[in-house]
């Protein structure tokens, strides 16, 4: 669980997120521009119709055209920054894909400004009124000597997630993640992508273009400046129920080779797999892969399902039917600590790592590809399973024992009653089972439109940064890990059935107070309280179905149950890829 936690966990939803932008990265060291600096050269980089140029801003001193200067009749005088541009034309004004875009400062401040070509531009018209109609610009000067956080998005309203004021898309301009300005839509989220078009640090130069820039440098220093694709949500979605789905393809089969083979041995060859897989996601994690991504998943998926439901039917096979409820209890218990210590290693990392606190390449690989050093200990600790059973060893299994008749003993389930034939031939044990956990599946589906984007709303939303998400999860998990344990007085008072209804209503209404389902817009510390509420829900209804499948199945069919029990874990992943389609939507 560990493993899972730290290379599957939130941090990995967060990866998903930042790898669909396709991001190109210009440069991460800050490189200076100005009079006194030496040219920067250009950049080659493909654009996109809809795009998200970041970069991270420090100005050292304003800028300013001599007093002789003509520069105000032809144009403003500004002084450039950063500059996109295809070459065509004379490579700034006024053709399409001349400025896509061309942010500046103002003649002698550090008021920022952006403009930005659109289709069906007049390409006939002068500067001075180019910049009235696809221009716009931050309230406030920036500060000097300091970093500033500037993200300049291009979208159609459908990909604007809330935050264009004109329904046709447009230009947006944040600085330091609040919005500043916009260029109202004209279609710029239909501008045709280039390829090799010029990215230029400060003024144009001649080559490539044709004609030498008029406008002078500005003074800064730039760094961290990333352009690729607007993030998305599908694509996230698209990831998760790729488990979730493969999770659901694979149930039987693994299920049928548990029950059929030794399920100690097949829990050792399943090492294999995970190590196949970390090979694959390592990979994909440093290279930004998407084939390497899709196929580590899948190997993975099939080592979390083997290993899930084999030791779930282990579990039943060394504890008596009387204190499975117990014991399910226990087991969450005990995998809700071994979560917490995913993202408290993550954490330390954070503290401690060479990497800054921000969402960047380099935290990626610092927090997702360390679990896989946790491999060794996996099967260290599989290779001292005892296994049980009298078709696997000299000692038997629960099942196989048999004992004085106890006062406990009497309140199991009634065998008699179990085969009782239901609804036509179906015998009661199979219906009991199969209700139980098709009730949850299918609300299990449901919430996974919602809680593979929690990760999300915390970082996007609420603006978390690394150390704060993994301070979340981790105190999650140890919440969880307490909160488990009121399932054993709980289902002698109430019943099992009815604490897990209760447990499940729990788990809903935790999830709308996570983010106010649009109806209220909840404080963090109610959102952070909520979110802990929801899971302990969840993880303490897990034991309690587990008990209640594993009493009513046959014990030549646990593994196939401990299947579709283990199943539920996953099964919500499969509906991500349609809460990611509708927030697409929306």
């Amino acid at each position: 669980m560990t493993l899972y936690t730290m290379c599957f966990g939130g941090i990995f939803d967060i990866f998903l997120y930042h790898l669909s932008q396709e991001q190109q990265v210009i440069t991460d060291d800050p490189v200076s521009v100005g009079s006194d600096a030496p040219s920067p050269g250009h950049f080659l980089i493909n654009t996109f119709s809809n795009f998200e140029l970041i970069f991270e801003l420090r100005p050292s001193r304003p800028a300013e055209y001599p007093e002789s200067s003509t520069c105000s009749d032809l144009y403003t005088c500004g002084t450039s920054i950063l500059h996109i541009t295809d070459g065509s034309g004379n490579g700034d004004c006024c053709k399409v894909g001349n400025r896509i875009p061309f942010a500046y400062f103002s003649n002698g401040t550090t008021h920022l400004q952006i403009t930005m070509d659109a289709v069906g531009q007049n390409e006939t018209l002068d500067r001075r009124s180019y910049n009235k109609l696809q221009h716009c610009e931050a309230p406030n000067e920036l500060p000097l000597h300091q970093w500033t956080h500037v993200k300049l998005k291009a979208s159609g309203a459908g990909d604007s997630k809330g935050k264009m004021d004109h329904s046709d898309g447009g230009v947006v301009m944040f600085i330091n993640g609040t919005k500043v300005c916009e260029i109202p839509g004209t279609e710029y989220h239909t501008l045709p992508s280039r390829t090799a078009a010029h990215l230029f640090l400060g003024s144009l130069k001649s080559p490539p273009v044709r004609v030498p820039d008029a406008h002078l440098p500005a003074n800064f220093d730039i760094r961290s400046v990333r352009y690729g694709k607007p993030a998305s949500n599908l694509f996230v979605g698209l990831a998760n129920s790729a488990q979730g789905i493969l999770s659901m393809l694979l149930m039987y089969p693994i299920g049928w080779i548990g029950d059929k083979t030794n399920r100690y041995f097949l829990l050792r060859g399943n090492l294999l797999v995970a190590v196949l897989s970390g090979v694959a996601m390592v990979m994909a994690v440093y290279t930004s892969s998407i084939v390497l991504l899709f196929t580590g998943i899948c190997i993975f998926t099939w080592y979390q399902q083997t290993i899930s439901s084999t030791i779930y039917a282990c579990l039943a096979d060394n504890v008596g039917a009387e204190r499975r409820t117990r014991a399910g209890v226990n087991y969450k218990t005990f995998s809700a600590l071994a979560m917490s210590l995913g993202p408290g290693i993550q954490l330390l990392v954070v503290w401690f790592g060479p990497a800054e606190d921000s969402w960047t390449a380099d935290i990626f690989e610092l927090l997702l590809l360390p679990g896989w050093l946790i491999l060794p200990l996996i099967g260290l600790s599989i290779a001292f399973m005892v296994p049980v059973g009298k078709e696997l060893s000299s000692i038997p299994n629960t099942d196989e024992v048999s004992s004085a008749r106890t006062p406990d003993m009497r309140k199991r389930i009634s065998e008699a009653w179990l085969e009782h034939r239901v609804l036509g031939s179906l015998k009661r044990r199979f219906v009991v089972a199969l209700s139980v956990n098709v009730f949850f599946i299918m609300t299990l589906l449901a919430n996974g439109m919602t809680v593979r984007y929690f990760a999300l709303y915390f970082t996007q939303v609420l603006r978390f940064t690394p150390a704060q998400l993994c301070i979340l999860n981790a105190v999650c998990r140890l919440f969880i890990a307490a909160f488990a344990q009121i399932g054993k007085p709980l289902s002698v008072w109430m019943g099992r059935c009815n604490l897990a209804l209760l447990l499940h209503i729990g788990s809903a209404v935790a999830t709308l107070g996570i983010y106010g389902g649009n109806w209220f817009n909840p404080p963090v510390l109610v959102a952070c309280a909520c979110y802990l509420l929801r899971f302990a829900c969840l993880h303490a209804r897990d034991p309690v179905l587990y008990s209640i499948t594993m009493d009513c199945v046959p014990v030549s069919q646990r593994s196939r149950w401990a299947a579709l029990n283990s199943l539920r874990t996953l099964s919500f992943s499969a509906s991500a890829v349609l809460g990611g389609f509708l927030a697409v939507l929306t």
